[in-house]
């Protein structure tokens, strides 16, 4: 089994989104050899995802109301084979928490076209949000690919 740890700022817009679809696409394959997860740096435990995020899933047909938020812990990190992060910053607060995670983070979009940040779309409209999924899914369709080699 291998778990995968998807990371943003609060747990509530980029990584669920990543989370929740790259586990659609683990389940359209057919893999259930796949552990899924999301943490925020700065999160709050037990939130939904924002409304805008649980819209822009729906439109791609993925229920997100049965998703929670999680604060990332050390233990989530230690257990997690390999660690997704949004942006640089972040890749740089797991660094900080755990020291000896360096080699299993890789930031998302890494897995897309050249690599950057993900940017952040907290507050804004549903059209914020689908222009970063539209910049994640590539990614994370890539990621998919190498893994389920």
């Amino acid at each position: 089994m291998m778990r995968i740890l998807f990371v943003c700022t609060g747990n509530s817009c980029r990584s669920p989104m990543a989370e929740l679809y790259f586990d659609a696409l683990c389940r359209r394959a057919g893999r259930n050899d796949f552990e899924v997860a999301s943490a925020g740096i700065h999160a709050w435990d037990g939130f939904p995802a924002s409304a805008p995020a649980s819209a822009v899933l729906a439109e791609a047909g993925i229920d997100a109301d049965a998703f929670r938020s999680r604060s990332l812990t050390p233990a989530l990190i230690e257990n997690s084979d390999l660690i997704v992060p949004m942006t640089a910053a972040h890749r740089s607060a797991i660094a900080r928490i755990a020291p000896g995670a360096a080699a299993k983070i890789r930031l998302l979009l890494e897995f897309g076209a050249g690599g950057g940040d993900v940017p952040d779309p907290y507050g804004g409209s549903v059209e914020d949000y689908r222009d970063v999924f539209r910049t994640m899914k590539p990614a994370l369709e890539n990621l998919a690919a190498v893994l389920m080699k």
